[in-house]
């Protein structure tokens, strides 16, 4: 056996002991491992309903940190993926052209439902937003607080058979 052809007799080796083909002639008993959580442990729809608002809750930490930072953390994808990471990274993007960052001075939001899809692998929620921000320019603020009412919803994903949700994408309710 010469070099070159070692590494693919090693891999072969090795994919036969994974797949479980001994040789033998018997069969072994196989045993498979799931995410699947038996019934009777299977996440209760209210506690899903609590992951939902954690995961919005951790979402609305990250925007107020990409708006001062301008700047997407490596944490990020813990409470956000897909369109909506997508479009903070590209909003970051443009105001760090700019020079401009955004301080919030006031806060608050108000999640109006929650829709579970009967599958349990994805969330709806509406949210209505108030907020004062103020724009900063090389750490000068610029001009006149700018108050904000934003009503929109929240598409979440959830992260395999976990308790954890994502916010997956956001859309504006006019």
């Amino acid at each position: 056996m010469n070099r070159t052809t070692r590494p693919f007799v090693i891999l072969a080796a090795l994919a036969l002991l994974a797949s479980g083909c001994g040789g033998s002639g018997k069969t072994a008993a196989t045993t498979t491992t799931s995410d699947a959580k038996p019934a009777s442990r299977q996440t209760s729809e209210a506690a899903l309903k609590v992951a939902v608002r954690t995961a919005i809750r951790a979402d609305h930490q990250l925007s107020l940190y990409v708006l001062w930072h301008n700047e997407v953390p490596k944490w990020a994808t813990q409470s956000t993926r897909g369109p909506a990471l997508k479009a903070l990274r590209s909003a970051a993007a443009t105001r760090r052209r700019q020079g401009i960052q955004i301080k919030n001075l006031v806060d608050s939001y108000t999640v109006s439902a929650i829709t579970l899809d009967p599958s349990y692998t994805s969330a709806t929620a509406v949210i209505r937003s108030h907020q004062r921000v103020a724009p900063f320019e090389h750490g000068h603020r610029l001009g006149r607080a700018i108050v904000a009412d934003d009503h929109a919803r929240f598409e979440l994903h959830r992260l395999a058979n976990t308790d954890r949700f994502v916010v997956w994408r956001l859309t504006p309710i006019r």
